[in-house]
């Protein structure tokens, strides 16, 4: 059975169609289905299982043996390596299915929803019904509501997107993709959704946003699946999605918060024979980012030199280089280190 077989036994199965022997298969196949957990299957181990079985088809079919035994054994093999393939056929469509989607169009029905693509090479600028913009990134779809909903904003992401969301504590703006449930109030941030790539990110410009994994993703709900610890983020941190987990980091480009809120600042990063320690407290409280030392040697040492136009890792490349050290990112904090 292949592929288009397996589909068509599917077909005939939903419409009544079948014959009772296909049907009692069917039924055999759906509740052997319900005690395999798919989900914790990866695409790749799918395909594997089901090159396995071809695999070994293939090898049985090449070893010699008594013509009788060829004759007698193969229907009954046939069926079952059959069998075997159907089911990690669907198996692997199954893992590969994600109902989010479907499911955010059926819970906003109601309402006159608008499908946005944009299909040019530089970003596309929406604007939505509450004074907030979206703007996508190429390739990426928006689906949204003409007019948001009274007591909530939801929209749905395929792709990345940078949101700018006006501020209504009692209209709570909902991002949803394949993976995550983004969760807002008044903030900006960008929102990517899982490619081959890379995992489904969120990254805070301001603002605060809680990240959750959307429990929409699958087809089937398993008693023993664990969702990801929901997180919260704050601006220059990002959320990354991984294996049911949501771990939290810095983004690429941290920016001052200053930058970000475009309010006017006196913060200096000219520094004339500075104590190493209050330039970490002056980059931490300038960027909301926490910066660290492993050892109290380095809050002795001082730094002389002009910061800025220059972006917090090469800031802190330059001061790591005068004292002989080293930084790395910690969760969402940074260490500096002099030890080797």
């Amino acid at each position: 059975m292949n592929q288009k077989s397996f589909y068509d036994l599917l077909n005939r199965y939903e419409s009544g169609n079948c014959t009772e022997a296909e049907k009692l298969w069917v039924d055999k196949w759906y509740h052997n289905l319900n005690s395999h957990d798919f989900k914790d299957l990866s695409s790749t181990a799918l395909e594997e299982m089901q090159a396995n079985v071809w695999l070994n088809l293939n090898n049985t079919e090449q070893k010699s043996a008594p013509a009788l035994k060829v004759k007698k054994l193969w229907p009954k093999f046939a069926i079952a390596a059959s069998i075997m393939v159907a089911f990690f056929i669907a198996g692997l469509y199954l893992a590969n299915y994600n109902r989010a989607e479907q499911s955010f169009l059926d819970e906003n029905a109601d309402l006159n929803l608008i499908s946005k693509t944009n299909e040019s090479d530089s970003t596309m600028v929406i604007a939505l019904s509450d004074q907030s913009t979206v703007t996508l990134k190429p390739q990426a779809n928006i689906i949204y509501p003409k007019v948001f909903a009274a007591n909530k904003r939801t929209v749905y992401l395929k792709g990345s997107a940078f949101f700018s969301v006006s501020k209504n504590p009692n209209r709570p703006f909902y991002v949803y993709n394949q993976k995550l449930v983004v969760r807002v109030l008044g903030t900006s941030f960008w929102v990517k959704s899982a490619t081959d790539k890379m995992p489904a990110q969120v990254a805070v410009r301001t603002g605060k946003v809680s990240v959750a994994e959307n429990q929409k993703s699958s087809l089937f709900s398993f008693a023993e699946k664990k969702l990801a610890k929901p997180i919260l983020l704050t601006p220059n941190q990002k959320g990354i999605f991984t294996d049911h987990q949501l771990n939290k980091t810095l983004v690429s480009k941290p920016i001052p918060l200053d930058e970000a809120y475009n309010i006017p600042t006196s913060v200096s990063y000219n520094f004339k024979e500075e104590s190493i320690k209050e330039i970490f407290k002056t980059l931490s409280e300038a960027y909301g980012i926490e910066i660290k030392s492993d050892n109290e040697q380095i809050a002795t040492y001082t730094f002389t030199g002009d910061l800025s136009k220059k972006g917090l890792y090469e800031q802190l490349d330059l001061i790591c280089g005068t004292i002989s050290g080293k930084y790395y990112i910690q969760g969402t904090s940074i260490v500096v280190s002099n030890k080797n």
